[in-house]
């Protein structure tokens, strides 16, 4: 019977009274120490898609525990392993060139993406076309936080420069130069803790304190440590050479001394501050802002006369209970202060103007007396009704015609048009509904000849007929009666 291999690691597992059960089981134990070594795979020159399958019984760099790609890339890979249904735990190292990350997937589920130049350690589920891979680290310690060794301080291991632990002890961290103390060597040291979120473009970020170099921080993406290579530090800006993957977690702690005896910046808050310990001498002018102040702070013996400006006086500020008689003069009048839409409906009277009503105009008689005149109505005019006496408001008389108009269509008129039809060809102009006085005056040139309509029922001259008026000929007619109609005149 043929050998089976559907173990995690693809070896052959031979069938009872298999003839060559003897050389497949010692193939399959040389395939299980490769699979505890490194294996090596490359990618093909900038692709973008690449599959690494386990064989079956067979050597094979993806069966490795610690498996490095190498390659050029000039964007993103995604690696998929095969079969979906390994299951297995891994060290993925991205060793290719060009600064390219690489993802690994196993089936639809999720992706881990692993930066040019760092390793993570992953499972693969093996759940068949859903299978998804895991960050171990991620799954262990959690996207948010990365924990270091902790222990008491007679737990302290035998120091080794660059070692970093938890003093459980003294409740803080503390690092390994030549003997065990707080981090930074002499004096105390500063931790700060920065979370920023990858968005798979961006490369630099802000930090809230100057560690002064890369080697006073540590950085993790998704909970994995980021060698020193992999990014620089200039003041607060850290740089990665590659940005993070979108929606990637980043941490980093940075690390600054600050002497034994000096307060830090931003420690001293205001329950640590004695009652009388802030003075005038220690307040900046610019530090006393509107806000600092009490509502009934800033009093009248407080302010200068040349500090009140037009540009500091509310809109609504100043009311005539505040302004004496005779505090405004002529003088004090811009030449346009005072226009109409300063002055409220009821704040002319007849007391304040001598005599009239409000939204009247006012006049004088012969002896100087003020009058009112009556506003009028709408659309009349003010005419003068002689010396001596007031004006009143009249309704202009319309004129006697319209203006003359020149037709070039057909057209009706109204009372009083007076019109001049141009036209080459016949043309037709209808009379108006007339009654008595009505009047149109036609003239008629260009050379067409010009019906004149009637309008209903109503005669020409006496006649329930059209008239006709030739080129060069000019008529005005005057409405009668039902009897005569429209007459010409």
């Amino acid at each position: 019977m043929a050998s089976t291999y559907v173990n995690n690691l693809r070896v052959a597992e031979p069938a009872n009274g298999d003839a060559d059960w003897g050389t497949s089981t010692n193939t399959s134990l040389e395939l299980i120490g490769e699979a505890l070594g490194v294996g090596t795979e490359a990618i093909t020159t900038n692709a973008d898609t690449h599959t690494s399958t386990v064989a079956d019984g067979a050597t094979d760099p993806a069966r490795a525990l610690h498996l490095q790609y190498t390659g050029t890339l000039d964007s993103a890979c995604t690696i998929t392993i095969a079969p979906n249904t390994l299951k297995r735990v891994q060290i993925i190292e991205n060793a290719t060139s060009g600064g390219q990350s690489i993802i690994i997937k196993q089936g639809s589920g999720a992706t881990i993406t692993i930066l040019n130049g760092t390793k993570r350690i992953v499972y693969l589920d093996g759940a068949g076309s859903g299978a998804a891979v895991v960050d171990i680290t991620a799954a262990a310690f959690g996207a948010q936080a990365f924990y270091v060794p902790s222990g008491t301080t007679g737990n302290r291991p035998t120091g080794v420069a660059g070692a970093f632990r938890y003093n459980t002890t003294t409740g803080a961290f503390e690092g390994y130069t030549d003997s065990w103390g707080d981090i930074g060597g002499s004096g105390a040291t500063n931790v700060s803790l920065n979370e920023f979120t990858g968005n798979g473009s961006t490369t630099a970020f802000t930090l809230s304190a100057d560690p002064s170099t890369e080697n006073n921080t540590q950085v993790y993406i998704d909970g994995v440590y980021q060698e020193k290579g992999t990014y620089a530090v200039s003041g607060t800006t850290l740089t990665f050479s590659t940005a993070p993957p979108n929606g990637t977690s980043i941490e980093v702690m940075a690390f600054t001394a600050s002497s034994v005896g000096v307060v830090a910046d931003g420690s001293i808050s205001t329950a640590k501050l004695a009652t009388d310990a802030v003075t005038t001498a220690k307040i900046l002018n610019a530090n006393v802002t509107a806000d600092k102040l009490a509502t009934d702070a800033v009093t009248t013996v407080k302010i200068t006369d040349l500090n009140v400006t037009t540009a500091k006086i509310a809109n609504d500020a100043i009311t005539s209970a505040k302004i004496d008689d005779d505090a405004v003069g002529a003088d004090q009048l811009a030449s346009n202060a005072v226009v109409t839409a300063s002055i409220v409906d009821d704040a002319v009277t007849l007391a304040k103007m001598a005599s009239g009503t409000d939204g009247n105009l006012i006049s004088y008689d012969a002896s100087g007396n003020p009058v009112a005149v009556a506003t009028g109505n709408a659309g009349q005019v003010l005419t003068s009704a002689g010396a001596g006496a007031p004006p009143t408001f009249a309704t202009l008389s319309a004129g006697a015609y319209n203006d003359w108009a020149v037709k070039t269509d057909a057209y009706t008129l109204s009372n009083k048009d007076q019109i001049v039809v141009n036209k080459t060809s016949a043309l037709t102009m209808t009379l108006p509904a007339g009654s008595a006085g009505n009047t149109v005056i036609i003239k008629a040139t260009g050379g067409g000849t010009v019906t004149i309509g009637r309008n209903g029922s109503q005669k020409i001259n006496s006649v329930a007929a059209d008239a006709t008026l030739m080129s060069g000929n000019g008529v005005q007619l005057v409405y009668v009666d039902d009897t005569i109609g429209w007459l010409e005149i």
